[in-house]
């Protein structure tokens, strides 16, 4: 790519020295990488990373701007993008994180996250192209599972669906028969078969049944979680019901797939849609990270799509309708928000399958 900036000088703010420093990393040297695919012409701009934790990101910030940048990005915690909001100038600002919905950013300031309630609504997205909306929502009890649940609950409403039942699940577990039969109604179907063998006075022969109003699952799990909840479904007699889940399901790198065989999630291209950028990248970074390569490529994806995303904000020509990212279909909204729309993926013999666009015009 060819750079037609007229920012000089590029800031980049991270955790460098805090407990978020092995992310940060990842996110720096994407970004540092697509800095060095950008040729090395007099319009490439000059780079100064600056770590957020020192001094806080307010003051990171303001040397940033003191030492002449033109542009910044970062911070990428979410409080330290908050404290940037509230101290951001005129020069185009672009965090790497979101600020709480009832906020209200400052001009030329944008936003781009890698956010899991991003990928709920997209969820709901899919399963309504594909003519499903009557949801059952398994979600784990933390803050993550709230925040999914409530993202996903709205969305699929305003999409004309509902969420005809939700539970908790404690994510350190390994049985979760309970809650998913309580999910399922299973838990009614067994108490139905005691009472009439109570009424009739003989044993009967019996199969409990799960409620048959579902049209999908929405599985909020990390992959370990995932390999456990998945078959556990199977056996209680739902494993025949759609299930989504967001990109946290697949964890690249590790074994026990199969256990997921079926679920459909959304996840970023340079994972699931990988093409010649994604390979040489890969490539690169398995050489350079040989044990945590995997674990890091979508953030390493979010830095090098960062950088793209700063010089079309720096460019003359104003930021593009859409950029093909490594982290995804990159758009910037009205609010400054950067969408990120995603493939989708499922999991089939324990590989990873693309699976193609749905058009909700074709839905059944």
């Amino acid at each position: 790519m060819t750079t037609t900036a007229t920012v000089r000088r590029i800031a980049l703010l991270l955790p460098l020295s805090g407990a978020q420093r092995t992310v940060a990393a990842a996110v720096r040297d994407g970004f540092v990488a697509a800095w060095l695919a950008d040729g090395t012409g007099p319009a490439r701009p000059e780079v100064v990373v600056l770590d957020e934790e020192q001094g806080g990101a307010a003051q990171a910030y303001g040397a940033a701007l003191a030492g002449g940048a033109g542009l910044v990005v970062g911070p990428l915690l979410k409080e330290s993008a908050a404290q940037v909001a509230a101290v951001a100038g005129t020069a185009p600002t672009l965090v790497l994180n979101q600020l709480d919905a009832a906020a209200t950013a400052p001009a030329r300031f944008y936003q781009f996250a890698l956010a899991p309630e991003d990928e709920a609504r997209q969820v709901v997205e899919r399963a309504a192209a594909e003519g499903r909306y009557r949801a059952l929502a398994l979600v784990p009890d933390n803050d993550w599972g709230r925040r999914l649940l409530a993202s996903f609950t709205p969305a699929l409403e305003a999409a004309g669906g509902t969420v005809l039942a939700w539970q908790y699940y404690d994510p350190a577990a390994t049985d979760f028969t309970a809650g998913l039969e309580r999910l399922l109604l299973l838990d009614e179907s067994r108490a139905r078969q005691r009472q009439l063998t109570a009424n009739l006075g003989v044993a009967l022969e019996f199969e409990a049944r799960r409620r048959d109003d579902v049209d999908f699952i929405f599985l909020a799990a990390t992959a370990a979680s995932g390999r456990l909840i998945r078959p556990q479904l199977r056996f209680l007699y739902a494993g025949d019901i759609p299930t989504y889940a967001t990109s946290a399901i697949f964890q690249p790198g590790t074994s026990g797939d199969a256990d997921l065989d079926g679920v459909m999630f959304p996840d970023a291209p340079v994972l699931v849609a990988a093409d010649g950028r994604a390979t040489a990248m890969t490539t690169a970074l398995a050489a350079h990270w040989p044990a945590g390569a995997a674990a890091r490529l979508r953030f390493y994806a979010m830095g090098f799509d960062a950088y793209t995303l700063a010089t079309a904000l720096a460019s003359p020509a104003g930021a593009p309708a859409g950029l093909d990212g490594l982290s995804g279909m990159l758009s910037f909204a009205a609010d400054g928000r950067v969408r990120r729309q995603l493939p989708w993926a499922r999991f089939q013999g324990g590989r990873i399958v693309l699976l193609g666009h749905v058009d909700a015009a074709l839905a059944p």
